[in-house]
């Protein structure tokens, strides 16, 4: 059980990543208290080493059998000698959606003569706590944040081993508000976060007051294969989206706006021919590739995007500016992104919140496991170049990236937007 040295050490965490103010107490292993002033390696410290000392800072196993408090200190009888703990594995997983685990599979050597039997296990964290009243300096002090009591003692007779997996799990606090469970847009359940989100479009709840979603909060999704213009053949992928705006888009009538945060894994050209005449509404990257994507998207996702207009000029060096609709994904303009028309007309937009933050944003690449640090690649967007009849805007590859004009027969990635 995750005691309320647990809770305070949370909570100081919430309030400051290193200097704590205020009363955020903890109760050291010893029975003495402290206001924290600083934490170390929290949530988890993943290389915990395993602790005989009743006072020492790490896991310990113990022969007690009370069942497990809020308020322990310590565990009930700590085994200090007879015995030897190694740590062979830590691994992080998630059983379910908020609920993030650490497994650690403990090596237990009963080095003693007579049967040892292990009923309980802790985890110990050293933190740095605020002198006793009076004193003169700051101190670390180990406290313990988990204690578990086993289901099924382990018994390890004399000179044998034993293996003990041993977990810390942070269980999400239930929320709900008019009937819908309020989850993370990150790691909650499809069904949760598309209830929320219609739940929003009624007006029963609010995504940031109530859900506590921000722009930037990602979300992994499937992506079935697709064939895009050309007969580009698009593999299956899990890809990440974001939530870049809340509210609505052209009077659609939306909650928040998305992107795709990462690149569709393959380049891909905006039209067949060399022209922008016609506009963004006569590419092949809207007639046929991005139909084909929004039919790959998972059932959830696809059935609540808004149907939406896009504000893009006419092409041909036109600086006309004509509403193309019947959109449910669509290609960001230069504007949304940059904040200005440096190769495209104005009036197609203005820069959507998550694109102000940092050039950072803008370097996508198509493989989520590498992250910004990767080559960027260069991306898609849906402004025609006023000065040529052949080209459109793309985001470059460079650092930090920027935007430039390109043929339209070539082939770049894409990244396209939502409306929900």
């Amino acid at each position: 059980m995750l005691n309320q040295n647990y809770e305070n050490l949370l909570a100081a965490v919430l309030v400051s990543s290193a200097t704590i103010h205020g009363n955020l107490p903890v109760i050291g292993v010893n029975g003495s208290p402290r206001f924290l002033t600083g934490v170390f390696d929290f949530p988890f410290n993943r290389t915990a080493v395993p602790a005989m000392g009743t006072l020492e800072a790490g896991i310990s196993i113990g022969t007690g059998n009370t069942a497990p408090t809020k308020n322990d200190i310590n565990l009930e009888q700590t085994v200090n000698s007879g015995a030897n703990i190694t740590l062979t594995s830590t691994v992080t997983r998630c059983d379910e959606p908020g609920a993030p685990v650490l497994e650690y599979k403990l090596t237990v050597t009963n080095t003693g003569s007579e049967p040892l039997i292990i009923r309980e296990i802790g985890y110990k964290q050293t933190l740095k706590g605020a002198p006793y009243p009076g004193g003169t300096s700051s101190e670390n002090i180990v406290c313990l944040i988990d204690r578990t009591v086993l289901d099924t003692p382990v018994k390890i007779e004399a000179g044998d081993a034993g293996i003990i997996q041993y977990s810390l799990k942070v269980t999400p606090v239930a929320r709900s508000k008019a009937g819908v469970n309020l989850v993370s847009f990150t790691w909650g359940s499809d069904a949760d976060v598309a209830a929320m989100i219609d739940a929003a479009r009624t007006g029963d709840i609010d995504l940031q007051t109530d859900g506590f979603w921000r722009v930037g909060d990602t979300r992994t999704i499937h992506l079935d294969a697709f064939t895009g213009g050309n007969n580009v053949s698009h593999l299956a992928q899990d890809i990440e989206i974001v939530i870049t705006q809340f509210g609505d888009y052209n009077n659609c009538g939306a909650v928040l706006q998305f992107d795709f945060g990462e690149l569709v894994n393959k380049d891909q050209r905006m039209a067949a021919t060399a022209t922008n005449v016609g506009g963004y509404s006569a590419t092949e990257m809207y007639t046929t590739t991005i139909p084909a994507m929004i039919e790959a998207l998972p059932a959830w996702l696809k059935s609540r995007l808004k149907t939406f207009d896009v504000f893009v000029s006419e092409g041909n060096k036109s600086s006309t500016i004509e509403t193309v609709g019947n959109n449910k994904l669509a290609l960001r303009s230069e504007v949304e992104i940059f904040g200005a028309s440096s190769h495209s007309v104005p009036g197609e937009g203005s820069q959507i919140a998550w694109y102000k933050c940092s050039d950072a944003v803008r370097k996508k690449t198509d493989n989520r496991t590498v992250g910004m640090f990767s080559a960027g690649k260069n991306w898609w967007l849906r402004s025609p170049d006023p000065e040529y009849n052949n080209r459109f805007c793309c985001v470059t590859s460079s650092s930090p990236p920027n935007t430039s004009i390109s043929p339209t027969t070539t082939s770049y990635y894409f990244a396209p937007f939502g409306c929900l």
